[in-house]
């Protein structure tokens, strides 16, 4: 009579048991992975999108010539946030590569300056200033530095992140590249 007993205590305790919620579990999980994959998937939709758009506009980029010649300061080491629109900290160009994040030294030489792969002939450089933000990357005080440049007809600004106890070095060297007949626009902003 006791394994009687102990059968029906086992089959007692199992129909007390709440229902295994598995199913309901596995639906949940496979619903957010869904969610994630198509906020993915859109996003990567509306880069390449922008980048399609921006492409006939821009121009090919400047190419580095074969001697730059010597740095005119030591190379920084550093990372390229990306390129915008002029006076637009957040309007991103992701055309022909430029919204990529890259990481590479700043070289400045008489020719030019090498933001990271990056070539921006002398003729074009139109400024240089410490900011906070640009291309969706904030910094708090004086964490990057912006390049403004103009490509065809557009000015754009580029921006890098190094070491920033060398800021000052690297814009007075870009100072000296700007173009006689503009004023220098090299500004320092201090938080």
């Amino acid at each position: 009579m006791s394994s009687v007993s102990s059968v029906s205590s086992v089959l007692l305790a199992a129909v007390r048991r709440p229902p295994s919620r598995l199913g309901e579990h596995l639906l949940l999980t496979l619903l957010v992975l869904a969610t994630a994959a198509l906020c993915l998937a859109a996003m990567a939709w509306g880069w390449r999108r922008r980048a399609r758009r921006q492409e006939p506009a821009l121009a090919p980029l400047p190419q580095a010539p074969d001697d730059p010649g010597p740095p005119l300061v030591a190379p920084m080491d550093g990372v390229y946030i990306g390129t915008v629109g002029a006076g637009g900290w957040q309007d991103r160009i992701v055309a022909r590569g430029l919204g990529w994040r890259a990481g590479g030294d700043l070289v400045i030489t008489a020719a030019g300056i090498d933001v990271a792969g990056l070539w921006l002939p002398r003729a074009s450089l139109r400024s240089a200033r410490i900011d906070d933000a640009l291309a969706g990357k904030v910094m708090p005080g004086a964490g990057l530095l912006v390049v403004g440049w103009e490509h065809a007809g557009s000015v754009l600004e580029s921006g890098f992140r190094g070491q920033a106890s060398r800021y000052a070095e690297v814009l007075t060297a870009i100072d000296g590249l700007l173009p006689a007949s503009q004023p220098p626009t090299v500004q320092q902003e201090v938080s």
